[in-house]
């Protein structure tokens, strides 16, 4: 969704990252940015992410830049995996991401589908080869008071492990 607002500068669209908004007669051409860079020539920063898994039932993905902001409701999964992403900045491979979520590191087309869904429902925020958050976004994690309690009822051994650092 543009932003209802005339908008000077990229816009970021869940499905396609970072594009350039050109006006026409009677509407709009949109053009995907290839990375982008800032001003200094440096990496573009297009935006933050909250990942807000505070709750045992319910979790959240925020996404906030100067052309808007949008949130998702998560599924158990989804929280899961982005929290996982999230741990590993450098990113995880399909059979790593396997082995972080069911101890299996075989089960490579679970993930691949996972994956795969949830980039149809977050877009460019993430990346792949390997999978991870992208590059021109910052991820913060909002967590439970007590690590015991980050997602209680998940069997991922990845996020066992979260559970057990400070």
């Amino acid at each position: 969704m543009l932003p209802k607002a005339p908008y000077d500068g990229p816009v970021w669209l869940p499905a396609l990252g970072a594009c350039a908004v050109e006006p026409l007669p009677g509407g709009h051409l949109l053009r995907v940015l290839d990375g982008g860079t800032s001003e200094g020539g440096g990496p573009a920063d297009w935006g933050d992410l909250l990942l807000d898994v505070r709750h045992p039932h319910r979790w959240s993905l925020t996404f906030s830049a100067p052309s808007g902001t949008w949130t998702h409701e998560l599924s158990a999964r989804q929280a899961e995996v982005l929290l996982v992403l999230a741990a590993h900045p450098e990113g995880r491979t399909a059979a790593q991401l396997a082995q972080d979520l069911f101890g299996d590191p075989t089960r490579t087309v679970t993930v691949r589908a996972a994956m795969s869904r949830l980039r149809g429902r977050v877009g460019a925020v993430l990346a792949h080869r390997p999978y991870r958050i992208a590059d021109s976004v910052r991820i913060d994690v909002a967590s439970p008071d007590h690590p015991t309690e980050l997602l209680p009822h998940s069997s991922a051994p990845e996020v066992a492990r979260l559970r057990t650092e400070p």
